[in-house]
This record gives structure tokens, C-alpha cells and sequence, in this order.
């Protein structure tokens, strides 16, 4: 190619210029055919530790799949409701053997001898045995309900319990997304203790081997050696209750997942927390309109209303269509002969109960009036709950930035105490003390990074930030 452009009548200056804006031009087809890639690569969330945790409490979690076997049972409940309106088809049969009912033929046969006598011949049949009720029946009915205040209420009352058992459940996959997210970041924030105080041990156990070696060297004197081992045997102790804790945190970060108590779960370092994006009070009181118990109330109100709807209803009159098929007499024939229909139109209307459906009316009314309470209740707990909260987020921020501060001030105190005491001009005792507040402002900004964490994990909760599945 380069040949070519020689061979072309340009001088050198513009073969040059060509030749960078060929380079330029493949630049650019490169840059093109990497940008869908990058762009991906941008806009693709990371993978978060403590949602996949939330996810996996979501899916295990036995108190959550109570409550969608509980949501399941209201969804089924208002299928049932429904099936009232729809037409029903039974069969009834009856076979009875009777003594002393009456029997008709001791009336007719008289009569009809009577009328022989009469013609003076044997016309009319006079050994008619017919009982009332007949021996048998059996015939195919069905009825359609065509007005039924009580089966209106009872539907809306089905579909007010659905609604508030998918709200329970809404709720409690709510709780357990943040009690999970809590739970990973106490088992992380309680690794992390443990790792701190192996260093921390590590640290004094070389300085007692230093110490020991100073005194057998008459450097320093033996109470050296004893303030060595004591601030080893202290950290040991610490580590151990540490170690409790983790353990601790883990079992009840393995019940929310409902696995075995000693089942590992990788650590979350403090690398891999979230950012915690900015958020006002306004915002979060704004967000909080969407929790769950805020649809619970609803459907609490909902329930009252329906059971107002079924007092009523008992004031006023049923009317069913009724259709029946079959035969009936003495004995079993199944022909034209021998068979009956009947269709009937039923009302039914209760007129007076010794005044059950007033106080039902009362009753009604009183829950409708409980219902309102109970969400204005739920208001204002929904609102001091976000208060709460946000105020423990913004306590945490300003707890983090004094921790931090905290930890830079004793890392640099012990960095210059430990070159002093290397150079024989700070004391053991000196040394151990700056030892121990370096490794205790270490321990705290740990505790203080995860607590900021979980005190957002929580007002997520609150606020209903989360899109949960």
C-alpha cells in the first residue's frame, strides 16, 4: 500500500498527511466497533454480594414461603367466592321403607269399587298401594343464585383478605431483604474483628519474644516480659469473643437462609460494600407512600366495608332459580311414564331474627371505624419509622468520619511511639499502650464502615427504596 502511495505523483509532505489520515480513520472504526462493549461494561451493574444474599434469602427463607402459601390461600379463597355465582348441579336420591305412613290407596280403592258396583263392571282398579312421601326419588337438581346481597359481600370480603395477605407477604419478603442484608454485613463486620485481632496478635507475640530477648540481654528489666504476655493474653481473649460473635453472626445469617448453622459464607471485605447514594428526608418520606403496610391497612378497611356490605345484605330478600329431574314412586322405572320436573323460582327473606343483623349493622360499623384508626396509625408509625432511621444514617456518617480520623491519629501516634521505642527512648509500657489504641480506632472504623452500611440497609427498608422480585 505504502508502495503504491509512493508511486502516486504527490510529494512527500502529502503522502505523510494521508498516510496519518488513514491511520486516524481506522482509529476511529476501532473506537466504534469497541464502544458497544464499553458502553455495556458501564452500564451493567456490578455484582452486589449483599443482594445476592437477599435473593438467595428470598427464594429459602420459611417465614417468607409461610406467608406465599398464606397469599396463595386468599387467591384461591376469592376463585371460591366467585364459583357461588356460577349454577350447581346435584344429584339426591332417597330410598325409604315406611310403616304406618299414609297410604292413598286405602282412600281411592273405596271409591273405585264403588264405581265397579256402579257400571257393574270391573273398570277401575281397587288394590292401589300408594305412601306418601313416595318410597323413592332420585332426581338431578340445579340452582342459580339470582340475587344475593350475602354472596357479593362474601366475594368482596374474599378479595379484601387476598389483598391483605399479598401485602403480609410483600412486607415480610421486605423485612427479610434487609434482615439478610444485616445479618451478611454483622457476620462480615465480625470476621473482620477477628482478622484485626490476629494481627494485632501477631504483633504482641513479636514484641514479647523482643522483650524476653531485651531482658536476657539485662536491656530491660522483667516486668517488661510480664506487660508483653499480659497484652498478648488480653488480645487472645478478645479474639476468642471476636470469634463467638462470628460464629454467632453466621448461624443467624444461616437461619435466614434456612441452612446449617456452620454452612461458610464467602466474607464480604469492605471493598465490595455498596455506595450509599445521597437522600434527603423529604425523598425518603416521599418513597415510604409505597410500603406494604400501607396496602395492608387498605385491605383491612376493605374487609370492614365488606362485612358492613354483609349486614346489610341480611335485610334483604335472596332469589334463586331452582331446576329439578327425575323419578319418583314405589319403585325404580326410567321412562316418560315415570319421570318429573319441576322448576322452581325461591325467595327467601329473614324478617325478623331477634335482632341479629342490627347489632351485625353495629358491629360493622364500629370495624369500619377501627380500620380508619389503624391507618392513620400506620401513617404516622411509617413516618417516625423513616425519621428514625435517616436520623441513624446520618448518626453513622458523622460516627464514620470521626472513626476515620480517629484511626489516622493513633496509626501515626503509634508509628512515632514504635520509632521511639526502638531507639530506647519510649518505654514498653508506652508502646503497648499506643499499640492498643492503634488496634482499637482500627477495630472501631471497621465496625463504623459496616454500621453506616446497615443503618442504609435499614432505612432502604423504611423508605421502601428497594425494587424487590
Amino acid at each position: 500500500m505504502f508502495k503504491q502511495l509512493r508511486s502516486l505523483s504527490l510529494d512527500d509532505g502529502a503522502v505523510h498527511l494521508l498516510i496519518s489520515a488513514i491511520a486516524v480513520v481506522i482509529a476511529a472504526i476501532a473506537l466504534l466497533l469497541a464502544m458497544p462493549r464499553n458502553v455495556a461494561a458501564q452500564t451493567s451493574p456490578p455484582s452486589n454480594a449483599l443482594d445476592s444474599i437477599a435473593r438467595l434469602a428470598l427464594g429459602r427463607n420459611l417465614a417468607v414461603r409461610r406467608a406465599d402459601e398464606a397469599a396463595r390461600q386468599g387467591r384461591i379463597g376469592v376463585r371460591q367466592a366467585a364459583g357461588l355465582f356460577f349454577p350447581t348441579l346435584s344429584v339426591d336420591a332417597r330410598y325409604s321403607e315406611m310403616d304406618g305412613a299414609i297410604d292413598l290407596g286405602d282412600v281411592i280403592n273405596p271409591a273405585y269399587a264403588a264405581l265397579n258396583q256402579v257400571i257393574g263392571q270391573p273398570r277401575f282398579p281397587t288394590d292401589i298401594h300408594q305412601t306418601l312421601p313416595y318410597k323413592q326419588e332420585t332426581k338431578l337438581r340445579s340452582t342459580l343464585p339470582l340475587f344475593n346481597g350475602a354472596l357479593i359481600a362474601n366475594l368482596s370480603a374474599a378479595r379484601a383478605l387476598r389483598d391483605l395477605r399479598g401485602a403480609e407477604l410483600a412486607a415480610a419478603e421486605r423485612r427479610l431483604d434487609a434482615d439478610a442484608r444485616i445479618a451478611y454485613l454483622n457476620y462480615a463486620r465480625a470476621a473482620r474483628a477477628v482478622d484485626i485481632y490476629d494481627e494485632a496478635a501477631t504483633v504482641l507475640a513479636e514484641n514479647q519474644r523482643v522483650a524476653e530477648r531485651l531482658v536476657g540481654a539485662g536491656s530491660a528489666t522483667g516486668d517488661a516480659v510480664f506487660r508483653a504476655r499480659a497484652s498478648v493474653a488480653e488480645v487472645q481473649q478478645q479474639r476468642a469473643e471476636a470469634a463467638r460473635v462470628r460464629d454467632a453472626a453466621l448461624g443467624a445469617l444461616n437461619l435466614l437462609l434456612d441452612r446449617d448453622a456452620a454452612t461458610p459464607v464467602p466474607i464480604l471485605t469492605e471493598d465490595a460494600l455498596p455506595a450509599l447514594r445521597p437522600l434527603t428526608l423529604d425523598e425518603a418520606l416521599a418513597a415510604a407512600q409505597r410500603r406494604e403496610e400501607r396496602t395492608q391497612a387498605a385491605a383491612g378497611a376493605a374487609a370492614a366495608r365488606a362485612q358492613g356490605r354483609a349486614a346489610s345484605a341480611s335485610f334483604l330478600p335472596s332469589v334463586a332459580l331452582a331446576a329439578d329431574y327425575g323419578v319418583q314412586g314405589s319403585e325404580y322405572h326410567f321412562d316418560r311414564q315415570h319421570d318429573a320436573a319441576m322448576a322452581s323460582v325461591v325467595l327467601q327473606w329473614n324478617l325478623f331474627n331477634g335482632g341479629q343483623d342490627r347489632s351485625r349493622q353495629q358491629l360493622a360499623t364500629a370495624a369500619r371505624r377501627m380500620s380508619d384508626l389503624r391507618e392513620r396509625e400506620a401513617d404516622r408509625m411509617i413516618a417516625l419509622d423513616v425519621r428514625t432511621a435517616f436520623d441513624a444514617v446520618e448518626v453513622a456518617r458523622h460516627g464514620l468520619a470521626a472513626a476515620t480520623a480517629r484511626a489516622e491519629a493513633a496509626h501515626r501516634a503509634f508509628t512515632m511511639v514504635d520509632r521511639r521505642f526502638s531507639e530506647g527512648l519510649a518505654s514498653h509500657l508506652e508502646w503497648s499502650d499506643a499499640r492498643a489504641q492503634r488496634t482499637a480506632a482500627d477495630l472501631n472504623l471497621v465496625m463504623s464502615r459496616f454500621a453506616l452500611v446497615a443503618r442504609y440497609v435499614d432505612l432502604e427498608r423504611a423508605a421502601a427504596l428497594r425494587q424487590l422480585p
